[in-house]
């Protein structure tokens, strides 16, 4: 590999540190710390495996990985529920979450022999340190990336006109669309009405925590595009979906994926018998919500959606085999319609505890959607829910054309955003009526943090 290689790797690398060291100094000394732990053992475990395979041996070094993931696990339970010992919550250090499932999942495909131990440190700490990933995901995959990073990087016209593109969606998502309807969702709980405003609220919380999310991981992958690195794909319309099982196939991709083969097809997955599956599902959804932090809204949140599945899973076995052509065209297209809508109630239930956080403020959420009249709703609605009906028709018509892009990128194999950016000209007058969008109706001042999304304070 040519020096410019090796100085650009290096940059990607400093870029990062700083980036970590910026926001967060001891977040550096984290990150580092993890990077050497992973690297170390990753070198240990490929000779450990070499050494074994030439002395003829079968069995792999399982006690040793299960020792080695075992403390990085243990480190991120300390960080997220130390505070239920101390009574005092523990600052979790900038991105831990992510890099240190990177880890694991970096151990165990050694272990697997699905990639080789990373001899290069520069290229192991890029794996764990690249920026635009590292705080609120996609959670990156050894055999994809290492393999990014050991080769030569180029980035081509086609990677910044996507990335470009992507960056603008993703800002417009976030400070646009979250932002505001986040104002709304807060509004409206912080207030005294009850019955359909808390209703709509939490309806409008699903697409919060979607523009967020969605946001974010557009921002990052575009960046990535812009420097050469292609990420993994985090979301592929997961609103619609037609069932919880689609669902998952759509949101959060890399960590649903991440638990899928990690720890869901390790405990047997789905080809054991029905109630190990069943168990196998709750166990994962109850731990994806532990993942998320101490708070028992996630662990309810987690196992409401282990429950979907569990029931989903039944139903599905109950109806194989029987269904019989309906000479209908229709009837698919509005099975699939009436299972979007379905699902999108189920999934913005469960969403109900993750947002409140406690049972108790879960409790009290529920409660008063089932309090107060319809005067309460007609009160809030005059009053915009909080914002300028001005807003509200930037709003409406951002939800419109972001569900449009949706269903297009659904229908053109999710290529569509990359195929729109080769047209230089749609780039340059979005970005212009999303500034000018941005300056009118986007949530920023000097008491407002564009650093902060949902998902970054996991």
């Amino acid at each position: 590999m040519k020096a410019g290689q090796w100085i650009y790797r290096l940059v990607l690398l400093a870029a990062g540190w700083v980036f970590f060291a910026w926001n967060e100094p001891a977040a550096l000394f984290w990150l580092m710390g993890v990077t050497a732990y992973g690297y170390g053992c990753g070198r240990i475990l490929g000779r450990e495996s070499s050494v074994n395979e030439e002395a003829g041996h079968r069995r792999k070094p399982r006690v040793l990985l299960a020792v080695m993931i075992l403390i990085p696990v243990v480190m991120l339970t300390v960080f997220k529920y130390g505070g239920l010992i101390t009574g005092e919550s523990f600052l979790i250090p900038l991105g831990l979450s992510y890099y240190t499932l990177m880890v694991i999942g970096y151990l165990i495909d050694v272990y697997r022999g699905d990639v080789r131990a990373e001899i290069n440190p520069v290229i192991f700490a890029l794996y764990t340190g690249f920026f635009p990933q590292a705080t609120a995901g996609p959670v990156g995959r050894a055999k994809d990336l290492l393999e990014q990073y050991r080769q030569r990087i180029v980035v081509s016209v086609e990677d910044i006109k996507t990335g470009l593109l992507m960056i603008v969606l993703g800002v417009f998502e976030k400070w646009v669309l979250a932002d505001n309807l986040h104002q709304v969702v807060d509004g409206l709980v912080a207030g005294e009405a009850d019955g359909l405003p808390i209703i709509v609220a939490m309806l409008f919380f699903s697409l919060v925590i979607y523009y967020d999310f969605a946001g974010y991981s557009l921002i990052a992958i575009g960046l990535g595009r812009l420097m050469g690195i292609r990420l993994q794909e985090n979301f592929r319309s997961p609103y619609l979906a037609a069932s919880v099982r689609e669902f998952w196939h759509r949101w959060h991709i890399s960590l649903s994926t991440w638990f899928r083969d990690y720890l869901y097809i390790p405990l047997g997955g789905s080809r054991v018998s029905p109630l190990r599956r069943d168990v196998n599902t709750l166990i994962v959804f109850t731990v994806s919500g532990a993942w998320h932090g101490q708070l028992a809204g996630f662990w309810l949140w987690g196992f409401l959606h282990g429950m979907y599945l569990v029931v989903e899973n039944r139903l599905r076995g109950i109806g194989s085999g029987k269904d019989k052509p309906t000479g209908n065209r229709r009837c698919p297209a509005v099975k699939r319609m009436a299972g979007r809508i379905v699902t999108f109630l189920l999934v913005s239930i469960a969403w109900v505890p993750f947002y409140a956080g406690k049972l108790w403020k879960t409790r009290d959420l529920f409660g008063r959607m089932f309090s107060g009249d319809m005067d309460d709703f007609w009160r809030a609605f005059s009053d915009g829910f909080g914002l300028r009906y001005e807003i509200w028709i930037i709003l409406g018509i951002g939800v419109v054309f972001y569900l449009i892009i949706s269903i297009l990128q659904e229908k053109n194999g999710y290529l569509f955003i990359e195929k729109t950016a080769n047209h230089g000209w749609v780039i340059f007058i979005l970005g212009i009526v999303f500034y000018t969008v941005l300056l009118l109706a986007g949530v920023y001042g000097s008491e407002y943090d564009a650093t902060t999304f949902i998902y970054g304070g996991f």
